[in-house]
């Protein structure tokens, strides 16, 4: 027979505990998954190793022949790992071409020690249960643009990322300085059919609901590349773009300031419990760089932020 670890140590921490809510909590999981772990274990094993209560949980007398030797696998296990070194942190960029990414390139500009296994999850709301159940470290997103983050989450505000204006050259507002938010009144602003992340989609109703800003969301884009070629080369429109994304020069657009600028609050958001070094070190060289870029800094008088 081949255990699974996980289950094993869901197992011998909820032994622990001799509660299954502090055991999840412990192991970064939700009650309901601790469970389940728990649950395959016994089928596995084909005998009942708790006896549940209202309150609490005991070991069965299998459970107690168990418990010993699941202690020992776990121990086995841990050194293994602990032999190959600390592992890398897990972490959520949503979307390599988003600012998430340049903040982290500009985190390894700052430390170069700085080592993650990357992921892209397509959104914040894709990465809270990964974040619950310890399979990610850390991810980025807009808090304010998804359901109430769960109590067992914190996160920090490290980049206030100015949203531009993308427009081509042949456009009436190309030679402007600005656009201002009323010169789109008529035309709205373009952001062909009204997908993202569910954070994104919210951030675009706050603006505008906060702005009285119309959004035009007519037409089709299979991705990034593809909306700026239509904007580039169809009918002559107005999109906005972040700041710090990479855009392809051989198209030739516009990039203005809007007036006022909106702000896209990002977020970086980890699990209370983790009690990992190398995520105190991650959050505490966030917070470096984003101090020392000004990334939070921002004039309220020219700026618009949610909430």
């Amino acid at each position: 027979m081949d255990l699974d670890l996980a289950q094993v140590r869901a197992f011998v921490v909820a032994a622990d505990q001799q509660h299954f809510s502090r055991a999840a909590d412990t192991l970064f999981l939700t009650q309901q998954a601790l469970s389940k772990r728990i649950k395959r274990l016994e089928e596995s094993l084909g005998t009942q190793l708790f006896q549940r209560t209202n309150r609490a949980v005991e070991l069965t007398e299998d459970g107690r022949r168990f418990v010993s030797h699941a202690r020992e696998l776990i121990r086995v296990a841990d050194a293994a790992v602990a032999a190959l070194g600390d592992q890398p942190l897990r972490l959520d960029l949503i979307d390599f071409r988003l600012a998430p990414a340049f903040i982290l390139r500009k985190m390894a500009e700052r430390d170069p020690r700085l080592v993650v296994e990357r992921s892209t999850k397509q959104g914040l709301d894709n990465a809270t249960e990964p974040l619950l159940n310890g399979d990610l470290d850390v991810a980025f997103g807009y808090v304010g643009g998804v359901r109430p983050l769960p109590d067992a989450l914190d996160h920090r505000v490290v980049r206030l990322e100015p949203l531009l204006a993308l427009l081509p050259p042949e456009h009436p507002l190309a030679d402007r300085p600005e656009v201002r938010i009323e010169d789109l009144a008529d035309e709205g602003l373009w952001l062909p059919s009204g997908k993202g992340p569910t954070e994104w989609r919210a951030y675009i109703r706050q603006l505008c609901v906060g702005l009285g800003l119309r959004v035009d969301d007519s037409g089709n884009s299979y991705d990034l590349r593809h909306t700026l070629e239509q904007a580039r080369y169809g009918k002559p429109r107005v999109t906005l773009v972040g700041a710090d994304m990479d855009l392809p020069r051989d198209l030739n657009l516009v990039v203005l300031p809007f007036k006022p600028l909106p702000l896209f609050p990002w977020s970086i958001v980890w699990h209370k419990q983790n009690k990992r070094p190398a995520l105190r070190e991650l959050l505490a060289l966030a917070g470096r760089t984003s101090r020392a870029e000004g990334w939070c800094d921002y004039d309220p008088a020219v700026s618009w932020l949610p909430g």
